[in-house]
């Protein structure tokens, strides 16, 4: 029997795998949950924070390279450049969700690591889905979500991702300036970073 699992989730699939196992020379956010909390003196939120700050500014740095070049690798950049941006971002919360006890291997972390990932755009799917964010955390409303709910919810965000694409058409229009790109996209990529940080640390 054919799987119907199409595109938006093989990204889901995809970015959680590499992101928590990690891939070449990229460690998983496990490994560098526990070098954070190693230099730390296992104190977790310092560790967050240590982690937090790592990964915004590698997503500058990576904004930043990808970015210059202009117009001439503006075809190759722009996915990679984002592939970039989301695995950070997805290893970043999944990182926040190790430190502060979460099981990675569960499929409701990943679900609001995901969202995480999303920020504003990933509440909203969860509301959509059935989530009561007033009155429930993230992480207990997906808990009590049905496995097939919570797996369409996964689909949503997949989509969401997949959308994100081709979102950003003010952004590539800057990278058809060769200077002036670099520094527009790392700092672009830094705040959306430190976005996906802040939903990580309020709801995991």
């Amino acid at each position: 029997m054919a799987s119907s699992r199409g595109l938006p989730d093989t990204l889901v699939d995809e970015l959680w795998r590499r992101a928590v196992g990690g891939i070449g020379p990229f460690a998983g956010a496990a490994s560098v949950a526990e070098d954070a909390l190693a230099a730390t003196d296992d104190d977790a939120e310092a560790a967050v924070r240590r982690i937090v700050g790592a990964h915004v500014r590698l997503a500058a740095s990576s904004g930043l390279l990808t970015s210059l070049g202009g117009a001439a690798t503006l075809v190759v950049t722009a996915p990679a450049g984002m592939t970039g941006l989301y695995l950070l971002g997805t290893r970043l919360a999944a990182a926040v969700a190790h430190l502060r006890g979460r099981d990675l291997d569960d499929p409701v972390t990943r679900t609001a690591a995901l969202v995480c990932v999303l920020g504003g755009d990933g509440v909203e799917l969860a509301e959509r889905t059935g989530l009561d964010l007033v009155n429930a955390s993230l992480l207990s409303g997906l808990r009590r979500l049905p496995p097939e709910v919570r797996a369409q919810l996964d689909t949503r965000i997949g989509y969401r991702l997949t959308s994100r694409f081709t979102r950003r058409g003010a952004l590539n229009v800057t990278k058809l300036i060769p200077v002036v790109a670099g520094p527009i996209g790392a700092g672009a990529d830094a705040i959306a970073m430190r976005t996906v940080a802040t939903f990580a640390q309020a709801h995991l």
